[in-house]
This record gives C-alpha cells, sequence and structure tokens, in this order.
C-alpha cells in the first residue's frame, strides 16, 4: 500500500511508501520508523512520533513538537529553519515566514521544482533547488514580495530575479510580461531574467507563447524586427518554425 500525501496533492510521483512494515523513499528504506505514526508531506518532508525527516535522511536538530512544513521548500521548528538544501544558518526561526507556495511550475506538464523565499525579521532567503539557500543580501525583509513563480520578487527599492537586482528596475513601474515567462518590462527597457535585451524595441516586444512546456525550456519573443529565443535574436522564420513544432507536438500527445 502507499501512504497518502499530506497538505497538498499536486505531487503526482510518491516518493515516500510502505510494504506495510517498513517506510521507504525513493529507493531508500528509512530505518527504526514508527509506521503507525509517519507522516510525509510534499514527498520530501516527513516525521513520525519520535523524528523528523528530510528524505530519508533524519533532522537530528528538530524539535518534534514544534516542526512544521512550510511549503514545499521550507520547513521549522522553534529554531531552525530548513531548506531542501540543508539548514539556513543564523537565522531567526520565530518570525520566519515564507513569501511564496515554495514551488516553480515546469509548463503545462503539472510538475513542479522547489523553488523560493523566505523571509525573518533581518533578511530574505532564497533557494533555487542548487547548493545551499542564500541570502537576498539588498532585500528589505520588512515590505518584500514574491511574485510566486520561482524567480521574481521586489521591494520598495529595487525588483530582485532570484539572488540578484534586475539593473535600474523601478518596483512601482516594472511588470512581468506573462505567467510561467521570464521576460518583463520597465520604462522603455526589456529584460530577459536579469539581464536586458540591449536592442528590444520596447513597444512592438511581446511573448510568443506555445503549447508544449510553456514557458520551458525555450521563451520565444517578437518585436517588430524579429523574433526571440532566451534573451537573443532569430529571425521570424526560425521563431515561426519551432513554435509550430512545438504545437504540431502538444497536439500530438493529446490524442
Amino acid at each position: 500500500m502507499s501512504l497518502s500525501i499530506e497538505l497538498d496533492n499536486f505531487n503526482l510521483d510518491k516518493r515516500y511508501w510502505t510494504d506495510g512494515k517498513d517506510v521507504f523513499h525513493c529507493n531508500s528504506r528509512i530505518k527504526n520508523i514508527d509506521v503507525e505514526t509517519f507522516r510525509h508531506f510534499f514527498g520530501v518532508w516527513a516525521k513520525d512520533k519520535k523524528r523528523c525527516f528530510l528524505g530519508s535522511s533524519i533532522l537530528k536538530k528538530a524539535d518534534i513538537k514544534t516542526f512544521e512544513v512550510l511549503n514545499l521548500t521550507f520547513a521549522k521548528d522553534k529554531e531552525n529553519v530548513w531548506t531542501l538544501g540543508g539548514e539556513i544558518k543564523n537565522v531567526d526561526a520565530e518570525s520566519f515566514i515564507v513569501c511564496d507556495d515554495g514551488k516553480m511550475s515546469l509548463g503545462e506538464l503539472d510538475l513542479f521544482v522547489p523553488y523560493g523565499f523566505g523571509k525573518d525579521k533581518n533578511n530574505v532567503y532564497y533557494y533555487n533547488y542548487i547548493g545551499k539557500p542564500k541570502v537576498v543580501k539588498k532585500a528589505n525583509s520588512e515590505n518584500f514580495k514574491s511574485l510566486n513563480d520561482g524567480y521574481f520578487t521586489y521591494d520598495q527599492n529595487f525588483v530582485f530575479c532570484g539572488f540578484t537586482t534586475i539593473p535600474k528596475a523601478n518596483p512601482k513601474t516594472w511588470k512581468k510580461l506573462e505567467d510561467k515567462y521570464f521576460y518583463s518590462k520597465d520604462n522603455g527597457k526589456v529584460f530577459y531574467f536579469n539581464k536586458l535585451i540591449k536592442d528590444a524595441d520596447y513597444d512592438t516586444f511581446r511573448v510568443v507563447k506555445y503549447s508544449l512546456m510553456s514557458g520551458l525550456p525555450n521563451q520565444y519573443a517578437k518585436d517588430k524586427e524579429s523574433g526571440f529565443l532566451n534573451g537573443k535574436r532569430i529571425s521570424f522564420e526560425k521563431l515561426i518554425q519551432e513554435v509550430n513544432f512545438y504545437n504540431r507536438i502538444s497536439d500530438e500527445l493529446k490524442i
């Protein structure tokens, strides 16, 4: 039999499972589990009556009475905060909250990757499924907001893409162009992630959507002069050819 997923049902790959005697995470058996009290969250966090887990690893510092899973990316107890990349050092656990749901959508595949922002009274923290969680150094924790897409955030002074600012972007006028895409505009400038597209025509620049894996891995756009692929110019002919190719595959997969 398999254990039911707690808190959310988006995780189609049920990584925790049991044969009735033991509990496994993927192919790893978790030793000395109390099956009756075992619960897991999002397929990555878990606990029983004695211990807390990240995957099949024991969170040795975790206090079982105060341990809580905040979203796919973050969990905490009364003194500590963890991400999938490990413990956040020097964090104020009491004031720590999450800024989004801790996941980035992989287009139209109904799959998610742990990306997200959290903050305490002193700092903003970011985890992007690579390495350790890091402090967003210029961010103001008090009025920091996330767009809940795994990348874009802002405070009263800056617009951020991950750990870094978008150069000269004004949070009062900056605008992301489309959900699941990473193009944005502000005050005559066009950006791809945090990079300025120097020769893009601001007035005619538009995102070009396509059916398969919308937004990933290829990001298409166009202006009056040509198409764009991941922030770089391509011909209109290449743009049409590639978008039609992905749309055709998407239609075939629906049959």
